[in-house]
């Protein structure tokens, strides 16, 4: 269904099996049918173009599976954009992903617990 938007499978497979490597679309597309959620990805318009459009979008698990929740996550980078581009030959490179809670999540949060997480968690 998105192979023609992440690659091949066997592609997928050799890349995700190498150490220190990090997830891309595929690793995406595969989460959102194993956790039956709709995942929207939201990809920062930094240096962004037209082939990127499906990095910015949301993936539904693929029938017969029924989504039965939703995930955003956000495409970041442990950098500020200035030392990005300085280690990229001047363009912005994410390295991970973060999700992103909505502000009802965060006060459901509060009323439960006498801490509050961080709006951004990075893994």
């Amino acid at each position: 269904m998105y192979s023609q938007y992440a690659g091949t499978i066997d592609e997928a497979i050799k890349g995700i099996c190498k150490n220190y490597t990090y997830s891309e679309l595929f690793e995406i597309v595969a989460l959102c049918n194993v956790l039956r959620c709709n995942i929207r990805s939201v990809y920062p318009r930094i240096d962004f173009h037209d082939s990127m459009a499906i990095l910015d979008n949301v993936f539904t698990p693929i029938a017969p599976n029924v989504a039965n929740c939703n995930i955003s996550i956000l495409w970041s980078n442990c950098l500020n954009e200035q030392d990005n581009r300085m280690h990229n030959n001047g363009t912005w490179n994410p390295n991970h992903f973060v999700p992103l809670l909505s502000p009802s999540a965060l006060n459901e949060f509060d009323n439960t617990s006498q801490t509050r997480p961080p709006a951004v968690v990075s893994y």
